[in-house]
């Protein structure tokens, strides 16, 4: 009966030492599927957030399409309409004989033609008074002032006057430089 019980003990020892052994490496794969776990869950989180990130970007960028379509179509629509008013000034041109109208006609046309020139002087000068406000007030070129007239008439009376604010003499008195550069 000794070896009965010894028998026993030694069933009752490997029951035990194999309880241990699979239950410690249980419990060491419970502690590694936790720590997947956790590591799944920050990485579901971090993948939500570039998701998130990635439909706000869509979004942004879906909205600069709409914006630019919108765009693309006033100036489509603008173009469209530049190309129509200048196919119109091209039918006058083209409807019209300018050179016989103005051989039948010379003072009408002389008329016209002045009347535009003058408005597009008037435009440029318009167009860079604000520049010449601007000017520091020194002569742009040697021996002209700033404010000095040029003669429409040719008849040499503007400028004979100095239009500079001290009303010191007249531009007539500048000194005359010759175009060699002496």
């Amino acid at each position: 009966m000794p070896w009965l019980i010894l028998v026993f003990l030694m069933a009752a020892g490997g029951g035990y030492a194999y309880h241990v052994t699979t239950v410690s490496t249980l419990e060491s794969t419970v502690v590694q599927l936790e720590a997947n776990n956790r590591t799944l869950k920050e990485n579901q989180v971090q993948m939500e957030l570039a998701v998130k990130t990635a439909q706000d970007s869509l979004k942004a960028a879906e909205e600069n399409a709409k914006k630019s379509e919108a765009a693309m179509t006033q100036l489509t629509q603008r173009n469209n309409e530049l190309n129509k008013e200048k196919q119109n000034y091209l039918k006058v041109f083209k409807d019209h004989n300018l050179t016989r109208l103005a051989r039948a006609k010379p003072g009408m046309i002389e008329k016209r033609i002045n009347g535009g020139t003058a408005k597009v002087f008037r435009a440029l000068e318009n167009d860079t008074k604000e520049l010449m406000d601007a000017d520091d007030g020194e002569p742009t070129t040697p021996g002209l002032s700033v404010d000095s007239k040029v003669d429409p008439k040719g008849d040499g009376t503007a400028g004979a006057t100095d239009n500079n604010s001290n009303g010191e003499g007249s531009s007539s008195n500048l000194p005359a430089t010759s175009a060699t550069g002496d």
